[in-house]
């Protein structure tokens, strides 16, 4: 694919950062059960109202808390991979700043 004069190799992007920074991608999926878990507490104890991200709390209005949540999670998970097939150079850093977007959201939620 080519993008702005500069060739990319999508699916080559997303091998070379699973196997270069295969631990970021375990610790990005532990982070995503573990806000996961702790948002569904949440808005089951206080409420969906008090979620702030706009599109799990949308997704949470429309179908429901759990698949609501389970679905943006998934969303976040193909925006990483997206990321990271557009730019090798930049997925570690895309990588560590969803994970810890994740940590922070955790923490916040209990």
């Amino acid at each position: 694919m080519k993008i702005l004069g500069s060739k990319i190799h999508l699916v080559d992007n997303v091998r070379q950062s699973f196997k270069s920074y295969s631990v970021f991608w375990l610790i990005l999926l532990v982070t995503i059960f573990l806000d996961s878990l702790t948002t569904i507490r949440f808005m089951t104890v206080d409420g969906i109202d008090h979620e702030a991200n706009i599109i799990i709390r949308w997704l949470a209005l429309m179908i429901g808390i759990v698949p609501g949540v389970i679905i943006g999670k998934c969303l976040q998970l193909v925006s990483a991979i997206g990321f990271t097939a557009l730019s090798l150079k930049y997925s570690r850093a895309m990588l560590i700043l969803m994970i810890s977007l994740n940590l922070l959201a955790a923490y916040h939620n209990l």
